[in-house]
């Protein structure tokens, strides 16, 4: 274990004061985090599978620049670029109620940047696939996420990366192609890189 006895001593004493507010099934789930979180990030879902789900409401549909908002629960906003495959725009109305999964992220690109200044990591979201499954209306679409952060974690074992935008914002990301899995291998903590990123996301149209 990475920490030392007063390492756990101060995690237990943090632990204890949330369990008042949260619960002890919460307090359980903090306890292992935080015991963890020092020595290496905690294990991302397997390639391929859900790893959050939402639902939402289209809001707004901008036809002539093939955009779809879409309102989330707790009142975000996700607009979907639908250039490359317009017929959606046909399919979805504003009031039209939807699910949302999202796949687990990986990355796509991934290059040093010693000296650059951290940014926000930005996301945009792309239709990508417009064909309806097993008799439930949706699409596919890919969140890509791109930004200058900081590696905080390198987790070879499992081929996770943890990040660090400059909002504080922190993700620990899958990297599996082999040509990034080398890059990652050769970074340090703090080190600086560019990040690119993409989630898929299947879109179910509930009505």
């Amino acid at each position: 274990m990475f920490y030392q006895s007063n390492g756990r001593l101060s995690v237990a004493k943090r632990c204890a004061a949330l369990a008042i507010v949260l619960g002890l099934s919460s307090w359980v789930s903090l306890c292992a985090a935080a015991d963890n979180m020092a020595s290496e990030p905690a294990a991302a879902s397997q390639s391929g599978t859900s790893i959050d789900n939402e639902n939402g409401t289209v809001s707004f549909i901008d036809t002539k620049n093939s955009i779809i908002v879409v309102t989330v629960n707790g009142g975000q906003e996700l607009s979907l670029n639908a250039k490359d495959h317009r017929d959606v725009l046909d399919r979805v109305h504003v009031g039209d109620k939807i699910a949302i999964s999202y796949l687990e992220p990986h990355v796509t690109g991934l290059s040093p940047m010693k000296g650059a200044r951290l940014t926000r990591v930005s996301h945009t979201v792309k239709v990508t696939q417009s064909t309806a499954e097993a008799g439930v209306d949706g699409f596919h679409a890919v969140r890509t996420y791109n930004g200058v952060v900081e590696v905080t974690g390198i987790n070879k074992k499992l081929g996770l990366l943890t990040i660090v935008d400059a909002t504080g914002a922190a993700r620990s990301i899958k990297v599996s192609q082999p040509e990034l899995v080398t890059v990652m291998n050769s970074l340090v903590r703090h080190e600086h890189v560019q990040i690119t990123y993409e989630s898929a996301v299947t879109i179910s149209i509930t009505h």
